[in-house]
């Protein structure tokens, strides 16, 4: 429950204002952090983070030829065109899932039956807190960058893996002393 500190009533947690006085009560749930870890990752920004640019494949491409691309430039994510938009990533996780010991088999079919198709995105000014946020609730390794809202044509402009994230982390600690 939230108390009101207008009128004192109880209301419940997360409530945009009063039910009795119809004062706001937002800045009452706005998370607060507990570390300087915390505080960071709310402060922060993706775009501090360095996305990698992506490496794109159009979603004809043979399967085979996009794991020998990911294996000779030592990438876990690969982002799918079509007609030049992604439509899709392909991932190491994709690789284990859908090919598995049967990649050989498959080599020749389009990245397309084996991607994530629209996959969550992350725009390059959203606090590095939503990115790890997306990233867990969803159970992703990589996700895209966006240059700007999808809805306003924004693009891709990189790919942010769990590893930048943990490398920032362990960078912010490590400047803690």
């Amino acid at each position: 429950m939230v108390i009101c500190p207008f009128c004192k009533e109880e209301n419940i947690d997360g409530a945009d204002e009063c039910e009795q006085c119809q004062q706001p009560l937002g800045f009452l749930s706005k998370p607060r952090t507990s570390s300087t870890i915390e505080h960071s990752l709310i402060k922060d920004r993706v775009y501090m983070l360095a996305p990698r640019k992506p490496l794109g494949v159009e979603a004809s491409t043979p399967v085979g030829d996009v794991l020998r691309l990911m294996v000779s430039r030592a990438i876990g994510c690969i982002v799918v065109n079509d007609n030049g938009q992604m439509v899709g990533i392909f991932t190491e996780r994709d690789a284990l899932l859908r090919l598995n010991v049967d990649a050989a088999l498959h080599a020749t079919r389009p990245v397309r039956d084996f991607m994530t198709a629209s996959p969550d995105t992350i725009e390059a000014d959203a606090p590095i807190a939503f990115a790890l946020h997306k990233m867990d609730v969803g159970g992703y390794r990589h996700i895209p960058v966006m240059s700007g809202p999808v809805a306003s044509g924004g693009k891709v402009s990189g790919i942010v893996s769990v590893r930048d994230i943990l490398r920032y982390i362990t960078e912010d600690l490590m400047s803690l002393g």
